[in-house]
């Protein structure tokens, strides 16, 4: 069974990270530019995606993971997750719906939620991290 990871922050390919370009290159393949529903905040020098009832656009990546166990153990520490204790965790990984920007396909893909509140963070209001933050 395919795994599939929708990116939208630090993790995206254009992002000037190299050790997270190095662990998603070992372990996924990048599809290609997708979006999922949800709303873009800035947490600090990265961003958080919450799900919302509107249609509302998020952009990032689709990649196809073929070593899911590694890989997400390794993201689940950098996005600061731990599966025993989802409640204090700063973000949760969860399975959305994310689309291919050029075809429309559909694929169920994980991705990270951002579980703090909101109240005080900035909103990207067009849900593109690298073109309304990190310029």
């Amino acid at each position: 069974m395919n795994e599939y990871l929708f990116v939208y922050g630090t993790l995206l390919s254009a992002y000037d990270h190299q050790k997270t370009h190095d662990l998603l290159s070992k372990h996924a393949i990048l599809v290609g530019k997708a979006t999922i529903n949800g709303r873009l905040f800035m947490v600090d020098y990265y961003p958080g995606v919450v799900p919302c009832e509107e249609k509302s656009l998020v952009k990032g990546e689709l990649y196809q993971v073929h070593n899911s166990v590694n890989l997400f153990e390794l993201l689940d520490k950098y996005e600061e997750f731990n599966p025993l204790d989802a409640e204090h965790s700063e973000y949760v990984r969860l399975k959305v719906e994310s689309e291919l920007v050029n075809s429309g396909q559909k694929f169920e893909a994980w991705t990270y939620i951002y579980n703090q509140s909101t109240e005080d963070l900035e909103l990207l209001p067009k849900g593109d991290f690298l073109r309304e933050y990190h310029k």
